[in-house]
């Protein structure tokens, strides 16, 4: 599963406005988005913990976003909703994808559902985007200045996705485009080294 998250700012007291994600397979080389789950979201007592900083990365209209928002409650239903049933068609436990994923998954696991449901039915085995660039920035497959940031790495791949930076979906399914151009860029390695 493609995971990403959007907050109100840096820190686990910040209020999460979105999760997004996509339960994806995986044919040849590439990715395939089976279903989703795009959830914004308010807090339980309406009392949003945001920076103002962080609305202008998300473009987040508060005002807006709260009128269509469901509760913190809510959202873990739906989330909970979906992992059991991607989890019966997956036939095993759900891996993560994610750009700094640990912090999606702490999140989600610490505000929307609980560590034991989560555990359930995804893996603790995950698949960090930024981890796989840093390595492949130090072997040399990718250029040493080059910022192992989301965004980075999307212009560096030339990858195109609909919707804007720092929207949940955007950011997980981009993220699956550079995975897929990250596992490129390996094979194509390995195979010039041989």
């Amino acid at each position: 599963i493609t995971i990403d998250i959007e907050t109100g700012g840096i820190g686990d007291d910040k209020s999460i406005l979105q999760v997004y994600m996509g339960l994806c397979e995986k044919q040849n080389d590439q990715f395939f988005l089976v279903d989703e789950v795009n959830v914004l979201i308010k807090p339980n007592d309406d009392v949003y913990k945001i920076t103002a900083e962080s609305l202008t990365i998300t473009n987040i209209d508060l005002v807006a976003h709260n009128k269509v928002a469901v509760t913190e409650k809510r959202a873990g239903t739906i989330i909970y909703d979906a992992l059991r049933r991607w989890y019966d068609i997956s036939k095993d436990k759900l891996i993560p994808i994610g750009h700094n994923v640990a912090f999606d998954i702490r999140r989600i696991s610490n505000t929307l559902i609980s560590q034991g449901s989560w555990d359930q039915y995804v893996s603790y085995r995950v698949i960090d985007t930024c981890t796989i660039a840093q390595f492949l920035r130090l072997r040399g497959n990718l250029p040493n200045d080059l910022s192992c940031s989301l965004v980075k790495l999307v212009e560096y791949f030339n990858i195109e996705v609909d919707g804007l930076p720092h929207e949940a979906k955007y950011d997980a399914l981009s993220t699956v485009k550079v995975l897929e151009n990250l596992l490129k860029n390996q094979l194509t390695f390995s195979k010039s080294s041989v």
